[in-house]
This record gives C-alpha cells, structure tokens and sequence, in this order.
C-alpha cells in the first residue's frame, strides 16, 4: 500500500509540473510573439504605402521604363493576387523610407519563388527559387531613387506576390527580429529532437510499446516543422535544394505521423478509420507530386492539392475526439484535447491559405506546443505506469521466486519421499529354485501409495502382500509406510494370512485419519505347493492354468484395514501346480482411461491375460505393462496408482 501512495503523488507532482510547464511556455510565446509589433520609428510596412501593379505577359528589362499610365492601384493590405499563366507581375511602391536607416534592407517574411527586386532602374537582387519558404533580408541603397519595383514570375497556380508581413528595416534589427519573432520555434525545436531521441529509447527499450517509436517520429518531425523555416531556415538558404524538398515534404509526413500515433491509441473502429485515411494520405501525397511535375516538382502547388486530404482528416479526428469525450474515456481525454489544439491550429492556417479566412497570426506554432505538452503528459504517464507495472510485476515476481523455492523443496522432498519409498519396497523381481516373481508400480504422483512386498522366510516358503492405500499422493505414501511397518511387525505369523491381515489392522486403526488400505496377501508352501490366501477389501488374483479353459478368479471377504478394530479375516487355501501364473494387481488397471474414456476393466485384463498363457513370465510382464502404456496414451489418461506382481510356479 505505501508503494502506491507513493505512486500517486509522484504522478500528481508530475501532472502539476507539466501543466505548469505548458503555461509557461504558451505565455512566453504570446510575449514574444508581443515583442516584434512594427514600431514605426525604426521601420516602415509595405503595406502602409501606396502600392502599383501591372501585368505583362514578356519580361521587361527595365521595369522603370514602364509608363505611370499603365500602372493600376493595389488594394490595402494587398502585395499580391491571383497568377496568370504565362504573365510577369510587376509591383511599385515608393523606397523613400530607405533615407532613415543606416542600413536599409527590405524585410519579407514569405515571398514566392523567382522574383526580382530593381530600386530605380538598378537590379539589386534576383531569387531563382523554385517554391518558397524562407524569410528574406535584401539589402537595398541607403539613396533612394523613388520607388522599388518587383517582378514576379510564379509557377504556382494559387497566388503571385509577397504574403505576409513585408517591412524596410534597419539591418541589424531586421536579424535581431527575425531571431526574436523565431525564438520560441527555434528553441523549442532542439527540445522536441530531445525528446523524440528518448522515447526512441523506449521503444528499444521496450520493443512491443510501437507507441513510443510512434511518438518519437511525431516529435521528429514536429522538431523539421518547426525549425526549417524562419530563422533557421533564413540561416541555411544556401541549402535550399536540400532543405525546400524536406521541409514540404515534412508538411505532408506530419499528418501522416500523426494518424500513426493515434491509430496506436484510440478505440478500434476509430483505429480502422485512422488506417484508411493515413493510406488515403499518402496516395493523394504521392499523386499530388507527380500531377506537379513541370520542369521538376512545384511543392507549393503539391502541398495546395492535398489539402483537401488533411481537412478531411481534421473532420475524421474531430468527430473521434468528440465521441471520446462524450464516452468520458478518462484515459484517452488528455490525447484528444491536444489533438483537438493541433487540429483547430492547423484547419485554421490552411483556411488562411486558402483564403478563406484572413491573415492575423499564424496558429499552427501554439498548437504544435500544447498538443505536444498533453501528448508528452500522457506519454509519460504510459511510460510512467509501465514502470510502475513492471515494479509491481517485480514484487509479484519475487514472490513467484519464493513459492518457486518453496516448490523446488517440496520436489526435493517429494524425490527424497520417492527414494525412501522405494527403499521400503520389495524389489521388482525376485526367484529361487521354486518361485519367480515379477512386479510393476506407476505412481500417479512422485509418491503413491499402491506397494507390493515379497518375503521368503527360513523354511524356503513365500510370503506376497499387494496393498493399496485410499488415494494418492504424499498422505497414502506416509500410510503405505505404515502399513509396510506394520506387515514387518507381523512376520512372525507370515504362514497365517488371517493373523497377518489382524495384526497389521489393530496396529493401523486409529492412525491412518480416515485413510484405509485394501490388500491380498498371499502364502505359498513350497514343499506342499499350496497357496493360502487371504483378503482386506481387495481385490482378488488371477490364477493362469494353461490345463484350464480360462483365467481362474479367486478372492475371499474382508474389511479394508485401518478402519475398524477386532475384525476376522478369512482365508482359503488351494493347490498348486508346476507352471501356474499368478496376478496380484491393484484397481487402478481397471480404472486407467483411454482417449475415448473407456475404462480398461477387468474383462480386458482377463482376456490379455488369457490370450498371452503360453508367454514366460518376463514376456508376460512386459505385454500387460505394454498395453497398460498403450491404452492409456503415455499414462496420460491415468487416473490412479496401479502396480501388479506376477508370481510363476516352477
């Protein structure tokens, strides 16, 4: 118990410290984000001037050339429309602002592929890129010459222009900015690598946990969305035709990524519908790249065909976190209110490029931080409750080990019972010039308590007892001793099997508790050849006499013993001859079952016994012992202990 108490507010501390953890990190992202507000002092928005367009469908070489007549007033807040095939778009707007700074730049947050940009009639910078994706800072002339002109050659059928912010800055503020507007991307991203390399860890560590390997490919790339464009990616434009293919290609594996860590969690049918949309994903992906093929892959106009795909996935997760949280599935809560974050930033920046919202901040960065957070909570905790388990499993573990030790005693023990046991017996064959004598016990446990004893005392006469104690196992083995000491105690009547059988059951009554013990006890005079026998609810043997048409049965009354005290036991006497076979057996040959549950009974022993006369006895042990095997498949339908003695007149 103080185990789990201990649990549970370790798991409370943990659950405080990320919650904590994700207010801090949110709230620092609104202040940050607070710190780059235009302050007009130091620059100058694009958008706050007036801005001129004109469409021509041949480059001109000197934009500045172009007459003032054929220029068309730009909207507000516009530096950029639809494209036209075929067209070159030409923007103007005045670069007076330039005289206030140091070291004038013109700062854009996102431009589109292939433009250029002419201050006057001077060309003073030239993008060949082929899809956008990095800020830009482009150093203009501190003199201005009236006006900034850029043209646009796009091969990207949604849009043509500048997007976003667009500013004259100072240089340095223009880095400085950029750095502060990217901080929290920027930091937060070595983290997310962090962590996606430790529960990579977990998954090695913990092979069959597929949602750790799940998780850490989703922090991996969360991690590229979130550092390959703004600073970092400004930093390693000269990499631009390594890092533009992986960052778009990234934007569409995210999703992907995503689907493949909730198909591992949510309930089956949702786990079905993730299955199908994720393949779906990657079929629209793949079309997408290859219905964009012209002069090489556009990735902006890739990434503008599936989105249609990822909108549908967003509906998909929608509705499965609405019937999560409707069902009140505590374990899953935590999951699906930050896949509903990622899916609320997401949706809301893909209407935002497709323009069916207008522009203010983009969302997807707060949603990657709490969905992360609650997704980093709930794997932590999975993590966290497995080691609890495995803990827990450590305790049951060592308790195993205890009962194992325990249970390797009591087979040791048991093994030791079983030598002793049979340290009590007679041995299994015995002869002399008069009688041979073969015997067989299978034990339904180490220790039984079915035994046979064979004595031959000074006069050369036999002394033969087959008992059976009541049940079986470790209880009858200790009885069986008893009832061996108390066959030893009687030796002095061997010749009267009726004082034999009373002298073992007064010294057994009251002793065995509850138990009682069946035997047949037979003598046999040699030098008369008679046998007398006698019998303690047992029963009787078969006599073999090839002069006879059958198997002789012969048995007499009597009370098991160890029951009641100053019973009489019978016996009876018989001759002889030269060849005779006798069986002494226990019941459990009768009760052995085959695979169909037939009973081997005492007909089927009979007959066996009939059919195989003529066999010497070593023969005849080994048939019975063989078909006894045979019948019940190995022993494994055995349902008691059974033994017999076969004993051969010379």
């Amino acid at each position: 118990m103080k185990e789990v108490k201990s649990y549970k507010s370790i798991h409370t501390l943990s659950q405080f410290v990320l919650y904590l953890g994700f207010v801090v990190l949110f709230s620092s992202c609104l202040d940050l984000h607070s710190e780059v507000k235009p302050d007009h002092q130091f620059q100058q928005s694009i958008y706050l001037l007036d801005r001129y367009y004109f469409w021509s469908s041949e480059e001109v070489s000197d934009p500045n050339s172009i007459p003032n007549n054929v220029w068309r007033k730009m909207q507000p807040n516009q530096l950029g429309m639809e494209s036209k095939e075929s067209q070159y778009l030409y923007v103007k707007f005045s670069d007076q602002f330039v005289r206030q700074l140091k070291s004038p730049v013109l700062s854009v947050e996102i431009a589109l592929e292939q433009f250029k940009i002419f201050q006057g009639s001077e060309l003073v910078f030239e993008s060949k890129l082929q899809d956008h994706i990095f800020p830009y800072i482009i150093p203009l002339k501190q003199n201005p010459s009236g006006s900034l002109i850029i043209q646009f050659q796009s091969r990207y059928h949604g849009f043509i222009g500048m997007d976003r912010e667009v500013y004259f800055k100072d240089h340095s503020m223009a880095l400085v900015d950029l750095f502060i507007d990217n901080f929290s991307e920027t930091f937060f991203a070595p983290i997310l690598l962090i962590l996606s390399t430790v529960f990579l860890g977990f998954y090695f560590l913990r092979k069959r946990e597929i949602i750790f390997l799940n998780f850490a490919t989703l922090l991996f790339s969360a991690s590229l969305v979130e550092v390959l464009n703004g600073f970092v990616g400004f930093a390693l434009n000269q990499f631009s035709y390594f890092v533009i293919p992986l960052t778009f290609i990234n934007f569409a594996f995210f999703p992907f990524a995503l689907l493949l860590f909730l198909i591992g969690i949510f309930p089956p049918f949702f786990r079905n519908l993730f299955k199908v949309i994720a393949g779906l994903h990657l079929i629209v992906f793949f079309i997408s790249l290859v219905s964009s093929y012209e002069d090489g892959i556009s990735f902006l106009n890739s990434e503008d065909d599936y989105h249609w795909i990822i909108v549908l996935e967003a509906i998909g997760a929608i509705f499965s976190s609405a019937y999560v949280l409707i069902k009140g599935n505590k374990n899953l809560r935590t999951i699906t209110l930050g896949l509903l974050a990622i899916i609320i930033a997401g949706l809301h920046d893909i209407l935002v490029d497709l323009e069916w919202i207008r522009y203010g901040h983009r969302m997807i960065h707060y949603g990657f931080i709490i969905m992360l957070v609650l997704f980093g909570f709930f794997v932590f905790k999975h993590y966290w409750d497995l080691l609890h388990s495995i803990s827990r499993m450590n305790a049951e573990l060592r308790n195993k080990n205890k009962e194992l030790q325990r249970l390797i005693q009591i087979d040791k023990d048991l093994a030791l019972a079983h030598a002793l046991q049979k340290s009590l017996l007679s041995s299994k064959y015995n002869e002399d010039e008069k009688i041979r004598i073969i015997g067989f016990s299978q034990n339904l446990e180490s220790v039984g308590g079915d035994y046979f004893d064979h004595t031959k005392d000074s006069m050369g006469n036999w002394a033969i007892l087959m008992a059976d104690v009541s049940g079986h196992g470790i209880s009858s083995a200790m009885v069986a001793a008893m009832s061996k000491m108390a066959f030893v105690g009687a030796s002095a009547y061997l010749q009267f099997p009726s004082r034999v059988f009373h002298s073992m059951n007064r010294h057994l009554v009251g002793k065995t508790k509850n138990l009682f013990i069946t035997a047949s006890y037979l003598f046999i005079d040699t030098e008369s050849y008679t046998a007398t026998f006698s019998n303690a609810g047992h029963p009787g043997f078969f006599l073999i006499r090839n002069s006879e048409s059958d198997v002789i049965q012969w048995n007499v009354k009597g009370k098991p013993l160890g029951l009641f005290s100053h019973l009489p036991y019978a016996e009876e006497t018989m001759k002889l001859e030269s060849g005779d076979k006798i069986l002494l057996y226990t019941d459990g040959i009768f009760d052995l079952l085959n695979d169909v549950g037939e009973s081997f009974g005492e007909e089927r022993l009979k007959s066996l016994l009939w059919d195989n006369r003529y066999q010497q006895i070593q023969e005849l042990a080994k048939i019975v012992q063989d078909s006894l095997f045979r019948f019940s498949v190995g022993w494994k339908y055995q349902m008691d202990d059974l033994s017999f003695l076969l004993v051969e007149i010379k």
